[in-house]
């Protein structure tokens, strides 16, 4: 992924005629015969193709009405090439997803799909009311779509997958928070742990640790990596049983998933957090999406403080960080009190918060977008067609689309085009590219809120510049080498 991020590079503004441009180079839909079809998630797999998650659910006749009213039946998998072409599809009845969160590279070339599948569970006689109880899965799957090995670790309580990740040893780790616990006086207890699963390469389990926590979890979670080979893991939790007192808790643990610290980050509204991704800048963007209209991100240092907050008239459910400290967003743009007007939609945002442009795509019968990923020049997007219209049967949808093809930008290059010391640094820095010995450009310093506090044009010379930090302020910058034709960016740290 991080290959991917940096062959691309954007705009910190643009013209108003291209706030309104729209250019794709190409959708293509994906239909199951007689079923309706839900995207849940999109990953870039490690040979450069797409890999689609999706769910299938009941049968789809005309007028046969919105479908929230069948669960899943099955778990549906597409692998598709670059140029939208199916390589090959997989139906597993025997799973049947919840949510497929998770998708992970294996060091070992095959894929870990994991998420929380639906699971009908019996506890103290008493059945699950209200549908099945959400529980945790993990499958190993080759490039080929054959499955390796699954499973599914059901418990007399509700779990929700946080994070999974693999570790240089080939361990394979899955964070579940614990949401829902049956218990015969009450009803339920909210529990207050999270499992951490450890699995070998064959799918083993090693060990499962719990860790209790003085809040009880509560609903949904976003995660990412970060702290050199650590995690983050955000979730909205529940101060008391029984009272509807709610916030969102930043959860800090090690690479093998040993807790180190949890912090508080909002108040009581907008509290679904469904996205977390690590900034250029080394901060946090934390996504909270309460209905398919409506989201509110929350830059963030990695301590919790809180840099901005913002909200959007558009449900995004997944962000991607850009190296020139902007975002791509993607989701669904639209209400219910507007029928047959959703559609999916991708925004770019600015550091600070600020939408720079839409782009709106479908052909307003209700489109539903889910996932993101970024090509060497623009995005593909990934969502469900026709999602609540009833007219259609829904099916799975991607839509291609070149951000250069208006904005003109130059390609990111490698960030170990660019060397900087002393880390920290006091008064001085000595940044060392080779874009200074092949032309003239611009060096900018961007400070943790996205603002440009240092800009200074270089002309050809010498590949070693120094500059003057000693007016900066203490804390986290990001430096910019900006050529004629490549662009690099590393970060670095003011401490005075």
């Amino acid at each position: 992924m991080n290959t991917t991020i940096t062959a691309l590079a954007c705009a910190v503004a643009l013209a108003p005629a291209q706030l309104h441009a729209q250019w794709t180079d190409w959708s293509d839909q994906y239909p199951y015969p007689g079923h309706r079809v839900y995207s849940h998630s999109m990953h870039r797999t490690g040979d450069g193709n797409l890999l689609l998650c999706a769910s299938i659910h009941g049968g789809w006749s005309p007028g046969s009405g919105i479908p929230f009213e069948d669960w899943a039946i099955a778990t549906y998998l597409l692998k598709v090439a670059p140029d939208g072409d199916t390589l090959w599809t997989a139906r597993l009845d025997s799973l049947v997803p919840s949510s497929i969160s998770h998708v992970v590279d294996l060091s070992d070339g095959n894929m870990l799909i994991t998420g929380t599948p639906a699971s009908s569970v019996t506890y103290c006689g008493i059945a699950v009311a209200n549908g099945p109880m959400s529980q945790l899965f993990a499958m190993k799957m080759d490039p080929d779509g054959h499955v390796l090995w699954w499973h599914r670790f059901d418990e007399p309580c509700a779990r929700m997958l946080a994070d999974a990740w693999e570790t240089p040893d080939e361990r394979i780790h899955l964070l579940a928070l614990n949401t829902q616990e049956p218990n015969i006086a009450i009803g339920y207890v909210p529990p207050n742990w999270f499992e951490h699963h450890t699995l070998d390469a064959a799918g083993n389990t090693l060990s499962i640790g719990t860790c209790q926590q003085a809040y009880h979890y509560h609903l949904a979670q976003g995660s990412t990596t970060g702290m050199n080979g650590g995690r983050y893991v955000a979730a909205a939790i529940l101060d008391t049983v029984g009272q509807d007192h709610l916030s969102v808790q930043l959860e800090k643990v090690s690479a093998d998933g040993a807790p180190q610290g949890a912090y508080f980050v909002t108040d009581t509204s907008y509290l679904t957090p469904v996205d977390l991704v690590t900034t250029a800048n080394d901060g946090l963007l934390m996504l909270l999406a309460p209905d398919v209209a409506r989201s509110r991100l929350i830059r963030m240092d990695t301590l919790g403080n809180v840099l901005w907050d913002r909200r959007y008239a558009t449900g995004f459910r997944q962000l991607v960080a850009l190296p020139d400290t902007t975002y791509l967003a993607v989701g669904t743009h639209g209400t219910f009190q507007t029928p047959n007007m959703r559609e999916l939609c991708v925004t770019r945002i600015s550091s600070t918060g600020d939408s720079l442009w839409s782009r709106y795509y479908g052909d307003s019968l209700n489109e539903l977008g889910t996932s993101i990923v970024l090509t060497e020049g623009g995005f593909i997007a990934y969502g469900t067609k026709d999602m609540y219209s009833g007219s259609v049967p829904p099916r799975l949808f991607i839509t291609w689309d070149t951000l250069g093809t208006s904005t003109h930008l130059v390609p990111i290059a490698s960030r170990e085009r660019v060397r900087i010391h002393p880390v920290p640094a006091d008064d001085r820095l000595f940044v060392r590219s080779e874009l200074f010995g092949s032309g003239k450009g611009t060096i900018r310093i961007v400070d943790a809120m996205g603002r440009i506090v240092r800009e200074e044009r270089y002309g050809s010379g010498n590949i070693t510049r120094e500059l003057d930090v000693q007016d900066l302020v203490s804390g986290p910058y990001v430096l910019q080498v900006v050529g004629e034709r490549l662009r690099v960016a590393a970060s670095f740290v003011v401490q005075h």
